[in-house]
């Protein structure tokens, strides 16, 4: 996982840098087309597979690639972190449990359930790694992406908190939070047959306990 880059958000409303901009159908296209980018990234090299290939691969036409991505990169890097709007609303609102750390957790996964649904499984983690390694150019326009979702995430927290953008908390909350989910990415990974969101939730507790 890449390091964080924190930036307090410009935006006034910071869900607008976090809110799903596709229905829950258009998001499952769009993610059954960058994972084809990726395999096919893995396979060739970034560089050497073409569009027409990515659409055969994704079993779409060429034309409805370009209703979901305006280039090749931006379909193998993907449409980026999501949440559903019922999900933001739920945290502003001071849910689901109302105590800080838990529900920016809740947060995460809501984030993973909106961006990948039912379809992330341990082969798909692995393929972006390899995509990654084998195509290193792709991490600096990735970095981009959550750059901006990071942002919207930091106001959402300043915003619920009441904490102005420069108190470190909201910095302090996401690192930490981050950290627990690449940790738990690894052993999601490397065969650990709980779910994702079990590992990730049993790490936090871990993480809470050593911070006492």
């Amino acid at each position: 996982m890449m390091a964080m880059r924190f930036r307090g958000s410009t935006d006034t409303d910071p869900r607008h840098l976090v809110a799903a901009k596709m229905t829950d159908k258009r998001l499952r296209t769009a993610y059954r087309i960058t994972r084809a980018a990726q395999r096919l990234a893995v396979e060739k090299g970034y560089d050497d597979f073409t569009l027409d290939e990515l659409a055969e691969r994704a079993e779409v036409s060429r034309r409805t690639l370009f209703n979901y991505y305006d280039s090749k990169l931006e379909a193998t890097i993907g449409a980026g972190p999501w949440l559903d709007q019922h999900d933001i609303d739920v945290y502003l609102a001071g849910g689901p449990t109302g105590e800080s750390v838990a529900d920016l957790a809740e947060l995460v996964l809501a984030t993973l359930r909106a961006s990948a649904g039912d379809e992330f499984t341990r082969e798909d983690l692995r393929m972006t790694r390899q995509c990654f390694e084998r195509n290193p150019k792709l991490l600096i326009a990735t970095a981009d992406l959550f750059q901006d979702f990071i942002g919207g995430l930091q106001g959402l927290i300043q915003q619920r908190e009441g904490i102005r953008p420069d108190d470190p908390r909201s910095h302090l909350l996401l690192a930490m939070l981050a950290s627990v989910f690449e940790v738990s990415l690894h052993y999601f990974g490397e065969g650990d047959e709980r779910e994702l969101a079990d590992i990730y939730l049993d790490n936090l507790k871990i993480a809470r306990k050593l911070l006492k």
